[in-house]
């Protein structure tokens, strides 16, 4: 007899001689069958061997960390889950705050927060655009709806003298903002030699903001005096009380006293056009120079990471429920 068809086989020991144990094979944890303490399965999203402990699936042995979207996370998670997020494009636990009065559980990134871009270059570039998410068109299912990013931003010296830099950002539908009158900033600097300079966007707004101060000494310099390097920190509570602004501090400084000691301004933007009527997500920006930079022949003359402090918006129960797009 080759092959035996039944429902259940109950026996003191199974010997198998050759061939092997094939288990029953299921795609992803919303593919499990009915759970029995002992029993053993193959998760081929997974990617390996999963056993039913009497209150959870864990896994068993090797085999790929599960992945899959945010519909494919496990029903009834605890702490231990961990696993590949394909939507958000993070490794991802589900924290359950347990040693706080906060008594609200979600799924968190490893770490806490998530590089979600970066870029170098070693041309003679005069503006960089950096997009993730909504903005670099990866639609309503891609990752990028977070409510605040940290961006860290170092430059080598301009091409040539009284350089400055400055910032459009990217809306959700990857499109620049070059309208007038949306972003107010202020900055202003401290410097060793001769006192300190500000600029601002006045009352009007502009279709920038500045992240160097913008008069005289104090632009940045070239001749290996302009090495410069800039934070920025943005942020929102979006609702639906005409109240999703993007607020952001920056601060500075540069390699010598007379590239620009120290920097530190802050201001707000509101976004170009809403995302289908929920939100404003921030889907990039654009750093401009405009003396353009000056190029190397090795290594890199700008060099920036976006980090994503997490977990996505859409995780949190009050927000998410508005902007889960």
């Amino acid at each position: 007899m080759s092959t035996l068809n039944v429902t259940d086989v109950n026996a003191g020991k199974v010997n198998i001689s050759s061939g092997g144990l094939k288990l029953s094979s299921h795609n992803g944890s919303g593919n499990y069958p009915s759970a029995e303490t002992g029993l053993l399965i193959y998760d081929s999203s997974a990617g390996g061997v999963k056993l039913y402990n009497g209150s959870a699936w864990d896994d068993v042995g090797g085999g790929e960390l599960e992945s899959g979207n945010r519909s494919a996370r496990p029903s009834s998670p605890g702490p231990s889950n961990f696993r590949y997020n394909t939507q958000d494009a993070q490794h991802e636990y589900y924290f359950n705050n347990p040693v706080s009065n906060q008594s609200d559980a979600l799924w968190v990134p490893m770490g806490g927060r998530q590089l979600v871009a970066f870029e170098e270059r070693n041309d003679q570039w005069s503006s960089v655009d950096i997009k993730w998410g909504t903005g670099n068109g990866q639609g309503t299912s891609g990752g990028g709806m977070y409510h605040s990013y940290e961006i860290v931003m170092n430059f080598y010296e301009q091409n040539s003298g009284n350089g400055e830099y400055y910032v459009r950002f990217i809306d959700g539908n990857g499109n620049v903002d070059t309208n007038g009158g949306r972003y107010f900033y202020m900055v202003s600097g401290w410097h060793a030699n001769d006192g300190r300079p500000r600029a601002a966007s006045g009352t009007g707004g502009r279709s920038y903001f500045a992240i160097t101060s913008q008069n005289g000494s104090y632009q940045l310099q070239s001749n290996g005096e302009s090495s410069y390097t800039s934070y920025i920190y943005m942020s929102n509570t979006p609702n639906s009380s005409t109240a999703n602004y993007w607020s952001y501090y920056m601060y500075g400084a540069g390699g010598t006293e007379q590239a620009g000691g120290e920097y530190r301004g802050g201001g707000v933007w509101r976004g170009a056009s809403q995302k289908n009527g929920t939100g404003y997500p921030l889907g990039g920006f654009r750093i401009y120079n405009n003396q353009n930079q000056r190029p190397v022949s090795q290594g890199c003359n700008f060099a920036c990471a976006v980090y994503a402090t997490m977990p996505s918006i859409r995780d949190y129960n009050i927000a998410g429920n508005y902007v889960n797009y």
